[in-house]
């Protein structure tokens, strides 16, 4: 089942001699269950793809539809709460609440909308991703693997309908690295999430079931392959 839709999505910033297309005409659909990877070099537009995937940014000409909602029809407020419900983020540096405890940090999404949440999937994420013990620790007690996989579980936390994934293993060592990368792959697995993987690394696309090239603002390569499951 079609989780996502792009339609001769353009993104063309400032004007005249100054203008920079950094989307070109990209048509790419992701069906629900999906483990997809784009990986492109720096400044190929990547990143603002999955800044107007995930409704931070608008494109500048065409559609995006994510889980049945046209994405260009929603105001600031509008976007800003589809982010929160449907959207799981999970950056380069965590963006974690340095005050809060890892337990709030995971359940600030719910918290914001007033809701509470449902016990056992909360405890199958943070089980899964290993940090049970470590509910009462603030960010700063954590290591770097940690911290991203407390990310994880608060992207995971509203059950989105699409998770995106920006350089996720970017500061992280070869081991955590590895780590992070089976984490999601368990998350595809066993939570049947729809993950988007941006990355540069080749070795970590290869963990993707199907990987997309983009170069200067166009996909230019579009290829599923098999993947050996988690043991």
């Amino acid at each position: 089942m079609e989780i996502l839709k792009c339609e001769g999505v353009r993104k063309v910033y400032g004007a005249g001699s100054n203008q920079v297309v950094a989307l070109n005409g990209i048509d790419l659909t992701i069906n629900r269950g999906d483990f997809v990877a784009i990986i492109g070099a720096s400044g190929s537009g990547k990143s603002t793809l999955l800044h107007i995937l995930g409704s931070v940014d608008k494109p500048t000409s065409g559609k995006v539809i994510v889980d049945g909602t046209d994405l260009s029809g929603l105001n600031r407020t509008q976007s800003a709460i589809f982010r929160r419900r449907k959207v799981g983020l999970v950056y380069q540096f965590y963006n974690l609440i340095p005050t809060l405890t890892v337990q709030k940090n995971i359940l600030m999404p719910l918290a914001l909308d007033r809701k509470k949440p449902n016990p056992e999937y909360f405890e199958k994420i943070t089980a899964s991703l290993g940090i049970s013990d470590k509910f009462d620790a603030l960010p700063n007690q954590l290591s770097g693997g940690q911290q991203q996989r407390v990310a994880i579980a608060r992207s995971l936390i509203y059950r989105p309908a699409l998770l995106l994934a920006d350089e996720p293993t970017g500061n992280l060592d070869q081991k955590n690295s590895k780590e992070i990368i089976d984490l999601l792959k368990l998350s595809n697995r066993n939570l049947e999430q729809t993950i988007l993987l941006i990355t540069h690394d080749e070795k970590v696309a290869l963990e993707a079931e199907r990987i997309i090239t983009i170069e200067d603002g166009r996909i230019i390569s579009d290829k599923r392959r098999e993947v050996n499951s988690l043991s």
